[in-house]
């Protein structure tokens, strides 16, 4: 055995260890329990599809009992030969052993790749397959031998069968990689047979997407393709929607500092002047060809992303973004370690390997926090306990990521209260669809109400918004024969308390459990405010609620259901709420959250004794933090303008706002 299969071996142990020691045990959120799903029952996952990802694990997760821990290692496994291949790639490009051994190590313990490596997500796939394209690309360049040509068109068709977003955004860079080659590329097409079988070789990668077209299957977001045009709608994403209507050119920019940031920061801040170093020695050292095809790689899903992409500069969407420019990381880590191989020049050698050794360490330490997930989340034991909390028999409609991937998985895979039924009142992912997805938002809405109103079985659900209705606090009930109203349910004190404490514990490292433990609190909340309102809190309610008032979710939602009251004994007291809200707003707000706050500000400051002035600054700042057309600010500012004739603003208002419509 050579020393580099041994380094290969050591690279793939050293990493899969790592990620054993930090898989979660429990459900993670993101996409995660629609992965399980789809593994387990098979089926079609979102938009694109990833057709070669969910063949495999079909293949075999349903093959390990404990399905959560078999869909994460299957990504870590994944994970730990893009780290081996990282290392074929570097040799290849470096020409330099250790400094391929470094980055291999450096990128596998990286901030974002560690993050993807432990769940079960297309990314760790989707990074080793673009190494196994790249390394072939590298080889043929140096012998051009045709099975290296052959083996680049497969993978690369494999590279588009499981994520072609990020494949066709870093291509360029193969691309560039190619041009020394292109003589010996030009002679080999003109046969038209090898010709013929490099295409054969790129449709053969391809192939997984004859897979998609399934009849009826068990999961699936947008239901049955029947046909060519909702197949090119879900490869495309075509019903995905990258625009959001806030962003605005601003937020590219705010977007372009933060992946600067965020590159910066993969190996920890002490590794970004190594990581420049290695830029510079890389452009300096390396043929300009093979420097500027690194940096194409690192640009295709980081400023080439940006540039496609309209997200709102915001938590939620940066916690959304931050996978994205996974491939180009491993350029990062290469840059690293060729700026520590510059430092053998001054050290000696066992000097040298000690430091590289122990920056590695430090490196592994700075993010290991972040990333160790072994530690249960809340999301599965919030969804075991609401789906305990049903009654018999009971209709749950499951609307947003946690609670269609949380109970989904619970209640089809894990077989947790069979006696209930799942639905979406989107009709998406489950096979129980009232129509089918592509039908128009009327008619769904329509056949929606029509079940509401006419199935005998206890209707719940979060966010459909069914009236009249009974609040169960994360829930709601559909009760036809009852006003409005909120109920005390005991059972459910336990899931408040729990999510409470790590909310306020700041024990919570995932991003998107931040972002849904705030919208669960703040339903918590308002149910009960609610039920004090209603003169039914118990002794443990109100201490409770008087817990969640000292946090922003509940500042938000007891100012949302007592400002319409318009008490004016009441006013100081919510203005020193809302005022406190104001003053400590969590990084992971989102903006339309942000600017409620400054339009409870204003709202309040409307109560007698009026304060006009106070209120329209206040709903200036709110539409400037929020500027969308459904911002509920627009009209009491615009009432506030023309009041004050203010005639220009006004105007303006209603130029940037064509379509809000206010009775002023």
């Amino acid at each position: 055995m050579t020393n580099h299969h041994t380094n290969a071996l050591a690279i793939y142990a050293l990493t899969l260890t790592l990620y054993s020691l930090t898989v979660p045990l429990t459900l993670t959120l993101e996409d995660a329990g629609l992965f399980q799903m789809v593994c387990h029952l098979g089926g079609i996952s979102h938009p694109p599809g990833y057709p070669l990802y969910t063949s495999l694990c079909q293949l075999i997760v349903p093959l390990v009992p404990n399905g959560v821990i078999a869909g994460n290692f299957l990504s870590a496994s994944f994970a730990a030969a893009a780290c081996v291949l990282l290392y074929s790639c570097a040799r290849l490009i470096t020409r330099d052993t250790r400094t391929a051994l470094v980055a291999a190590l450096a990128y596998g313990v990286s901030a974002t790749f560690w993050s993807q490596a432990i769940i079960i997500e297309v990314y760790s796939l989707a990074v080793l397959l673009f190494l196994v394209c790249l390394r072939s690309v590298l080889s043929y360049r140096l012998s051009a031998k045709p099975k290296w040509l052959y083996l680049a068109a497969f993978s690369f068709g494999l590279c588009l069968s499981n994520h072609w977003p990020m494949t066709l955004l870093s291509s360029l860079s193969l691309v560039i990689l190619m041009l020394p080659a292109r003589h010996k590329l030009t002679d080999f097409l003109q046969s038209p047979v090898r010709a013929a079988a490099l295409l054969l070789a790129l449709f053969a990668g391809l192939s997984p997407y004859l897979l998609l077209l399934q009849a009826d299957p068990e999961i699936s977001l947008l239901g049955e393709i029947n046909s060519v045009e909702q197949f090119l709608g879900l490869v495309t994403r075509s019903t995905y929607v990258d625009q959001h209507v806030v962003a605005t050119g601003t937020d590219q920019i705010h977007y372009l500092g933060w992946l600067v940031r965020e590159s910066l920061s993969q190996l920890g801040w002490f590794a970004s002047p190594f990581i420049l170093t290695g830029l510079v020695i890389s452009c300096r050292r390396l043929p300009a060809n093979l420097s500027t095809a690194l940096i194409c790689l690192f640009l295709g899903t980081t400023l080439l992303l940006n540039c496609l992409l309209g997200f709102s500069y915001e938590f939620f969407w940066q916690a959304v973004y931050r996978p994205y420019p996974i491939i180009a990381y491993a350029v990062v880590a290469l840059w690293f370690a060729m700026g520590i191989t510059c430092l053998r020049d001054y050290l000696s050698g066992k000097l040298w390997s000690t430091l590289t050794g122990l920056l590695l360490i430090t490196v592994c330490f700075t993010n290991y926090q972040a990333n160790d997930r072994r530690t249960p989340g809340w999301p599965e034991h919030y969804g075991r306990q609401l789906l305990a909390s049903l009654p018999e028999n009971a209709v749950y409609f499951a609307a947003d990521d946690l609670e269609v991937g949380v109970l989904g998985y619970l209640h089809l895979i894990e077989d947790i209260r069979p006696d209930v039924e799942l639905r979406n009142p989107q009709n998406l992912l489950f096979r129980n669809r009232l129509i089918s997805p592509f039908a128009h938002s009327t008619l769904q809405q329509d056949r929606l109400d029509t079940y509401v109103t006419s199935t005998d079985r206890p209707v719940f659900a979060s966010s459909y918004p069914f009236s009249p209705r009974e609040h169960h606090g994360a829930y709601y009930r559909y009760t036809p024969d009852q006003p409005n109203s909120a109920i005390n349910r005991p059972a459910l004190g336990s899931l408040f308390d729990d999510l409470l404490s790590r909310y306020t514990d700041g024990s919570m490292v995932d991003d998107h459990e931040k972002h849904y433990a705030l919208l669960r609190l703040i339903e918590f909340s308002r149910h009960h405010v609610q039920l004090a309102l209603q003169g039914e809190l118990s002794a443990d309610g109100l201490r409770r609620l008087n817990r969640l008032q000292t946090t922003l979710p509940g500042k938000l939602a007891t100012l949302e259901v007592l400002l319409p009251l318009n008490n004016p004994e009441a006013k100081p007291a919510l203005m020193a709420m809302a005022q406190s809200a104001a003053t400590a707003i969590p990084d992971f707000v989102p903006r339309q959250a942000r600017g409620l706050i400054f339009e409870y500000l204003g709202r309040a400051a409307l109560m007698e004794p009026a304060e006009h002035n106070l209120a329209t600054g206040y709903f200036r700042k709110a539409v400037s933090v929020y500027p969308a057309p459904t911002n509920t600010s627009l009209c009491p500012l615009s009432a506030l303008l023309a009041q004050q004739q203010l005639t220009d603003e006004l105007t303006r208002l209603k130029s940037d706002y064509p379509r809000i419509r206010c009775e002023l």
